[in-house]
């Protein structure tokens, strides 16, 4: 009966080539979850006769990670060859002003007017 092959890979290059596959496998699970692109775990082994009826065995392992999507960032060119974030053909608005502050004040609790303690007569 043939030896299962995941007792054979457990046992090659002592155990590590079995740990390389698993961070391996645990890298590429990552990144495909990440980009949610498909990626590749290849293993290679190449087997060669010794003497004495010995076999050696060579292992390459390929990962091949999915390439994630990076952001592009839209800029502007100025007269001088200079890059900005605000085109600079786009005319300001004088007196033009944010209402974001106006708006939060709005919300924000009104202050509790402090409470004055009364002493009785009594002490």
């Amino acid at each position: 009966m043939p030896k299962p092959f995941n007792d054979s890979l457990a046992q090659l290059r002592y155990g590590e080539l079995h740990e390389e596959l698993s961070d391996k496998l645990n890298e590429l699970v990552s990144a495909v979850d990440r980009a949610q692109k498909s990626g590749k775990l290849v293993l290679t082994l190449s087997l060669k006769p010794g003497k004495g009826g010995q076999i050696e065995i060579g292992d390459e392992i390929k990962l091949t990670l999915p390439k994630e999507e990076k952001a592009s960032s839209i800029m502007f060119a100025t007269p001088e060859g200079n890059l900005q974030r605000e085109d600079p053909r786009q005319k300001t608005f004088e007196g033009i002003r944010s209402v974001e502050g106006e708006l939060q004040a709005r919300r924000a609790p009104a202050e509790a007017p402090a409470l004055q303690v009364r002493k009785t007569g009594t002490e």
